[in-house]
């Protein structure tokens, strides 16, 4: 029984020898982090701002926005001229984004990406 224990811790002690060191895995890389400007624009055209203000806030169906500050009243409740109100869509955060990317309208600062559904928009 003795020799067959040792044989055993011997096989052991010559696998763990054989079998390469398993590394750490590295851990997840931090996600990128977008500017206030390029946030506000993901709101921009996620919540389909474009669709009365122009692609770049210069106006269409609905006013011109672009380099407008004060936003915080018109989003929370509307306008008389008909915009619906965003209270319940959008937090002071996304307010503060959403003034960046007015601010930085015709700036070279100004984000133009589209795909506001990636993470990091692509273009």
């Amino acid at each position: 029984m003795r020799v067959l224990l040792a044989l055993l811790g011997s096989f052991a002690i010559a696998a763990s020898l054989a079998l390469p060191a398993i590394a750490d895995p590295a851990p997840p890389a931090a996600p990128p982090v977008l500017s206030s400007a390029a946030q506000g624009r993901k709101l921009y055209l996620k919540l389909n701002c474009y669709g009365c203000h122009g692609m770049h806030g210069y106006g269409t169906m609905g006013p011109n926005i672009a380099r407008q500050g004060d936003i915080v009243e018109a989003l929370r409740g509307g306008g008389a001229q008909g915009m619906p109100s965003y209270a319940k869509l959008v937090s002071i955060a996304d307010i503060i984004a959403l003034s960046a990317y007015l601010q930085s309208i015709g700036t070279p600062a100004e984000p133009a990406f589209l795909r506001w559904w990636e993470a990091v928009p692509s273009q």
